[in-house]
Parts: structure tokens; C-alpha cells; sequence
């Protein structure tokens, strides 16, 4: 597998003390497999000092022969909610990867724990077309660019049949544009709920 990251905008430079003193927040990025929610979890952890919680890196320590099975993919699950418990314990903002939020019920999980800390839940939809995610795929299975073993394009399709509409109020990104771009609009409007100064 190759180790190299996909690129994301370049950090300002190391996060300032605004950044770590901000409202505590936990970003939950919704959409479709491909459509960039790594590059912007990496961008908001980078920029913004917040810790990433990756399901699929979760999964991966749990299960380093996984069969990406439903009950490997839910313990993984419970394993986020735990990270993000501990990183509200800690004081420490969160962004969640590797979870499409396809279904509302698993957002609401994750609002009961966070809520629970007085940390503020932000989700945001990368709004991406399904050819585009479908095509973003099958770059990075042929570059072998992603942990999960069971990405292909054809779980777009999958996921796009179960896939809820996001919550009233969630911020939406159209997941077409570049992706520097993209990055810049999520951690600019994260940046502004938390309060951080940039």
C-alpha cells in the first residue's frame, strides 16, 4: 500500500494559542465514499489543531485481518464514540473520518456523547455527484491510497441507497471544487462556530 498522504493545502504554520482555546467542537463530515472527506479532516486536524478520528484506522488496529464485515464496521463505529468521549474529557476539539453518516441515527449518536461535554457538534455535507465519487475511487484503488480494503467504486452506489439527507442546519459543501478550496471553505466556516481568530 502506498503510505503517501493525499496532499492537502498548505498549514499557515503551527496553530496558534486561539486555536487551541477556541469552543470545543466535534466536526462530523458527511458524504458520499470519494467525495474528500480525509483531505478535509487532515485540513481541519492541521489547521485547526483538532484530533482526527478515523474509523477506518480504528478498524484497522481492531481487526488487522478484517472481513469489513457489519459487525466489524459497527465496533469500529463504538470505537469513534469512544475516542470522541475521551478527546471531550481531554478538553480536546474532534473531526470524525471515515464515516460517510449515510444513516441520522448515527449523527444523533454522536450528538448524545458530545453533547453531554457541552461541545458543540458541527456537521458538514461535502455534496458530491456520484460519477465524481465513483472516479475519485478508482484513482485511488489504482494508486492504492486508502486503508480500507473493500473501497471500489461500486460502493458508492451501496452507500448512495441508504444515504439520508443530511440534518436541518448542517453546512453543505459542493465537493466539485477543488479540493484546497473545499478545505478552505470548511475550515474557514469550522474556524468561525468555534470562534477561533485567523
Amino acid at each position: 500500500m502506498n503510505s503517501a498522504p493525499t496532499p492537502v493545502p498548505a498549514s499557515p504554520g503551527p496553530p496558534s494559542a486561539a486555536a487551541r482555546s477556541g469552543r470545543p467542537v466535534v466536526v462530523a463530515l458527511i458524504g458520499l465514499p470519494g467525495a474528500g472527506k480525509s483531505v478535509v479532516a487532515r485540513a481541519l486536524a492541521d489547521q485547526l489543531d483538532y484530533r482526527r478520528v478515523d474509523r477506518d484506522q480504528i478498524r484497522h488496529a481492531m481487526f488487522p485481518r478484517c472481513s469489513y464485515s457489519f459487525v466489524e464496521k459497527r465496533a469500529a463505529f463504538r470505537g469513534v464514540l469512544l475516542a470522541l468521549e475521551v478527546n471531550c474529557m481531554l478538553g480536546v476539539s474532534s473531526v470524525i473520518d471515515g464515516c460517510t453518516f449515510s444513516r441520522r441515527a448515527d449523527l444523533a449518536r454522536v450528538d448524545q456523547v458530545v453533547r453531554q461535554y457541552a461541545y458543540t457538534p458541527v456537521p458538514i455535507f461535502l455534496d458530491c455527484p456520484s460519477d465524481l465519487a465513483r472516479e475519485r475511487i478508482a484513482r485511488d484503488v489504482a494508486q492504492d491510497r486508502h486503508l480500507a480494503r473493500d473501497r471500489d467504486p461500486a460502493i458508492v452506489g451501496e452507500v448512495l441507497a441508504r444515504m439520508e439527507p443530511p440534518p436541518p442546519g448542517a453546512l453543505t459543501i459542493d465537493a466539485r471544487l477543488p479540493a484546497a478550496e473545499v478545505c478552505r471553505l470548511a475550515v474557514e466556516a469550522v474556524a468561525g462556530i468555534a470562534g477561533i481568530e485567523r
